[in-house]
C-alpha cells in the first residue's frame, strides 16, 4: 500500500478590473464544478483509490 498524498487546488477571483455581470451565484457554482471535473480527473489519472473520495457529481452545499 502506497503512503496517501494529497493536492490542494484552490480558486480566486483575482485581478478582474471590474465585478462580472449577470448571476454571481451561477458564476460561483461554475468555478466549482469546473474545480471538481479537474480533481475527480486527477485523481482518476493518478489512480487514487475511490477516486479521491469525491463524488462523480460536485455536491456545491458549503461544507
Amino acid at each position: 500500500m502506497q503512503n496517501p498524498a494529497y493536492v490542494e487546488m484552490n480558486v480566486e477571483r483575482m485581478g478582474m478590473p471590474k465585478e462580472p455581470e449577470g448571476d454571481v451565484e451561477a458564476l460561483k457554482r461554475a468555478y466549482a464544478t469546473v474545480a471538481h471535473s479537474v480533481s475527480l480527473a486527477m485523481a482518476k489519472q493518478l489512480g487514487c483509490e475511490g477516486d479521491g473520495g469525491l463524488e462523480a457529481q460536485p455536491s456545491l452545499d458549503p461544507a
